[in-house]
């Protein structure tokens, strides 16, 4: 598994990432996580709790990871890899996979039925672990990127009929559907949120799932 220490890769060997995953309570994944802040911010308010950034473009998240590397924050772990190459190590080790304002093909793969990864993001969850998504795009606001990735409005009605029961079918039971809005942007702990949380207006829906139990 590549993991990003500043501005060098480094390799981790399955005793390594043994080790590092035994030695919390809780294993977090944000995949996705762009430049890494949400990483960086619950890793300090939350000692015990491993946070893991998993994130397809190394420099991203290079400011994020000397950052924490400088404050000593051991529990914060930025790895190279994205939903089409998830890192296999990873597989099973989560007890909460955050997925924030997606895009690309990682929000393709959430909300367009037709391009299912759903099964993935239930292997990386523990038995009884906790999926949190936050979705917000607009046909709109950014019609060249939806047209590409072919994706329908995003609204309730859409998420129940169309997005909800592909997690469903893969053991992920829907416990919270949430309309957002600006404001609750700004309590989320990552860039994207913080600058969505000043733009236009658009939709925005929290949905929380958990693991059914094997």
């Amino acid at each position: 598994m590549k993991v990003i220490s500043g501005k060098t890769l480094k390799d981790l060997n399955d005793s390594e990432i043994k080790r590092i995953l035994g030695a919390y309570r809780k294993v977090e994944i944000d995949l996705g996580t762009g430049d890494g802040r949400y990483v960086y911010k619950n890793a300090n308010e939350n000692i015990e709790t491993l946070f893991i950034g998993v994130e397809p473009i190394q420099k991203q998240v290079e400011n994020y990871s000397r950052k924490s590397q400088k404050e000593k924050l051991s529990n914060a772990m930025f790895v190279l890899g994205s939903i089409e190459y998830f890192p296999e190590e990873l597989i099973g080790t989560a007890d909460k996979l955050t997925v924030i304002l997606p895009w690309g093909s990682l929000l393709q793969s959430i909300t367009n039925p037709n391009y299912e990864k759903t099964p993935l993001i239930s292997t990386i969850l523990k038995s009884g672990g906790i999926c949190e998504i936050v979705l917000g795009y607009s046909q709109e606001h950014e019609p060249t990127e939806t047209e590409r990735l072919d994706l329908q409005n995003l609204s309730e009605e859409y998420l129940k009929s169309a997005v909800i029961p592909i997690f469903e079918k893969n053991k992920l039971h829907l416990t919270e559907i949430k309309s957002l809005n600006k404001n609750d942007l700004k309590l989320i702990e990552t860039t994207w949120s913080k600058k969505l949380s000043y733009g236009k207006d658009r939709p925005l829906y929290l949905l929380k799932f958990k693991k059914m139990l094997n």
